[in-house]
């Protein structure tokens, strides 16, 4: 019996972070979409790999880059959010071989190998005297350009794969740092959601303990929990009082000595921790937490 009641009180806690987490996500949605905060971090990234800001312009202006462009609300050019790795890598090589040049119209692909040689030779010299580093990443990617026996096609092949696979990897370690910096904001819209409702995790398990009523009501209804629904900031409050969860501010929900403003502070920070994981995350967990309740009712039929 306190085991189903332990299970019904996890249940009704992962509703509670589920229901925040997807709150938390459509507004941070919202919010990286007006500061185009996806757009700036890949151009961040590219600015770094390049070293060189006339370089990164080049590059965005290039027709490629540019078909991957689009607009805000507001109707102005912004910046792809994403850019495919063989599209970079294509785009990447036709501005290494014109590195310099007033104008970068001369698609690689049309360049005979000499050509290609000498006008690598002479970007090389460019970049080399703004940045010997960037240079030396350059020499690795593009190797033996001055074998001429080699056909053109086949050379540009070379290059674009190892340009390409120096974005991926780069891409990589540019994800894992993107996703603390999103954890972070998660983080922090989650705390302000529950603080702003006063979602609090520990009064919402001492609740749930005492009344198995509301736990086996939550329970029947998280089944039913559609991840891809739509919050708006006053739904939130209208989904948990669906659920009939102790959210929301009054005299009896305000802490009056400093123990409860502990518990409170910690049980909010404890709503904001979970938001941050994702609503994703608390789905599956949703999911496996009825199913393992499924097998408890069959078990005890049987």
């Amino acid at each position: 019996m306190q085991l189903d009641a332990l299970l019904e009180i996890a249940i009704g806690l992962v509703v509670t972070w589920l229901i925040i987490s997807m709150a938390t996500s459509q507004i941070q949605e919202v919010i990286m979409e007006m500061l185009n905060w996806r757009a700036t971090f890949l151009e961040q990234r590219l600015q770094e790999m390049f070293k060189d800001r006339t370089m990164v312009e080049q590059f965005y202006k290039h027709p490629l880059i540019e078909s991957l462009a689009t607009k805000t609300i507001w109707g102005r050019k912004r910046n792809p959010t994403n850019i495919p790795n063989p599209i970079f890598a294509k785009a990447a090589v036709d501005i290494f071989l014109n590195a310099g040049k007033a104008a970068n119209d001369i698609p690689a692909g049309t360049m005979s190998l000499s050509a290609m040689n000498l006008s690598m030779q002479e970007s090389f010299k460019y970049i080399d005297n703004k940045n010997k580093v960037f240079a030396r990443t350059l020499k690795y990617l593009t190797p033996k350009l001055d074998e001429e026996t080699a056909k053109v096609e086949d050379k540009l092949a070379e290059y674009r794969g190892n340009v390409e696979a120096w974005f991926d990897t780069t891409m990589v370690q540019a994800t894992i740092l993107y996703r603390k910096y999103a954890s972070t904001i998660a983080l922090t819209i989650g705390f302000v959601i529950a603080l702003f409702f006063n979602v609090d995790s520990i009064a919402i398990v001492n609740q749930l303990w005492r009344d198995p009523t509301l736990r086996q009501a939550i329970v029947a209804q998280a089944g039913n929990i559609n991840p891809e629904e739509s919050f708006s900031v006053g739904s939130i409050q209208e989904k948990l009082n669906e659920l009939s969860l102790p959210v929301g501010w009054d005299e009896k929900t305000t802490p009056q000595d400093a123990t409860g403003i502990g518990l409170k502070v910690l049980g909010i920070f404890l709503t904001g921790s979970a938001a941050s994981l994702g609503a994703p995350f608390w789905f599956d967990v949703l999911n496996r937490m009825l199913g393992l309740k499924k097998e408890t009712k069959e078990t005890k039929k049987t």
